[in-house]
């Protein structure tokens, strides 16, 4: 089976200690030219005035789990999939 990229949203349940201004992350899914997905953690000062603090690229989706609960206490059951209208607004923004 072929994995599809995700497009997943969650509100920080803890700040973290260097990036306390940090209220929520998008874990969002690109595809390269081979199939391998990676997710790009964008990380949210201000989500809907699309304030963003900065971003890093995960090598897996449960890579960015892992690190988006260590760091900011987000559990998997805390996401949720982002909307279409959200899922090209930061497709617009990025590049």
């Amino acid at each position: 089976m072929i994995e599809s990229p995700k497009y997943l949203f969650a509100h920080v349940r803890h700040p973290d200690d260097f990036r306390p201004e940090v209220t929520s992350i998008v874990l969002f899914g690109l595809a390269s030219t081979e199939g391998q997905i990676f997710y790009l953690e964008i990380r949210y000062i201000d989500f809907e005035r699309n304030i963003i603090e900065g971003d890093h690229l995960m090598w897996s989706l449960e890579e960015a789990y892992e690190y988006a609960f260590r760091d900011y206490g987000i559990r998997e059951i805390d996401w949720r999939p982002l909307s279409r209208v959200e899922i090209e607004k930061i497709e617009s923004s990025i590049g």
